[in-house]
């Protein structure tokens, strides 16, 4: 039997799927009256809907994400008189990575591109590897059709906290990057689990990434210096030699 529906992701072309999301969305924002973003948008698994309507504007707009996106700017159509203030927050995460032909995002509509499938070994825009070109790619054309940019990137290394994950000279280069590509606001997503165990250097790369986050031009090896000095005193410099070898 030919599949036209999933259980797990929405059918974006579907009237009914439109209104029950206005529905819901209108009431999690009159419950959170101070709430400035809502979220809407895809389910974490590549099962989009293929129905004939959704795929035929697939097609239209060359990737999912105009699909997606159509539907997002309906809704934030909808709710732009009542919340003013309000943004509404949708992703260009693997298969709606890619930015659409035809649709751009409406101006209180937040696109927030997620870079899942590159290589962290090397800056996104060093040009020597297929994942992080085409990540450049995409990130170039989205900057130059939506003025609400966001960028959702990873920084650790989710199959083993405890084992090195070598990124420590590439940080600064992708935080430049970002700015430098009209990009408005990141989200960082490190060893979330670092309350339990602190795992390698995890308190050391969320508070240069903080800083980075602050101003991406700053000194960063003598950010790295002071921080180590600070926590480890005399031992400070054999920990940045062990972090230079590792790198």
């Amino acid at each position: 039997k030919k599949k036209t529906r999933t259980t797990d992701q929405l059918c974006l072309t579907n009237p009914r799927t439109l209104e029950l999301t206005i529905q819901g969305v209108r009431k999690w924002l009159n419950e959170n009256p101070n709430a400035k973003i809502v979220s809407v948008t895809q389910n974490d698994n590549q099962n989009y809907c293929v129905c004939e309507n959704c795929k035929k504007i697939d097609k239209e707009e060359g990737s999912q994400a105009g699909t997606m996106l159509r539907f997002v700017n309906a809704i934030a159509d909808d709710i732009k008189e009542d919340y003013p203030d309000v943004m509404v927050d949708t992703f260009a995460y693997q298969y709606t990575r890619k930015p659409p032909k035809i649709t751009v995002p409406r101006d209180n509509v937040i696109v927030r591109l997620c870079s899942i499938e590159c290589k962290f070994s090397t800056p996104l825009n060093s040009g020597i590897c297929k994942e992080n070109n085409e990540f450049e790619e995409d990130i170039r054309k989205w900057s130059e059709i939506c003025n609400n940019l966001f960028v959702w990137d990873y920084t650790t290394n989710y199959a083993h906290y405890l084992a090195p994950f070598a990124n420590f000279d590439v940080m600064q280069d992708n935080m430049k990057f970002f700015a430098e590509n009209h990009v408005i606001g990141l989200y960082e997503e490190g060893n979330y689990y670092v309350a339990d165990c602190d795992g390698e250097f995890a308190e050391m790369r969320t508070y240069l990434l903080s800083k980075l986050m602050q101003n991406p031009y700053l000194d960063y090896s003598a950010e790295m210096n002071g921080y180590l000095d600070a926590v480890y005193g005399n031992g400070g410099r054999y920990i940045r030699e062990f972090i230079d070898i590792i790198t």
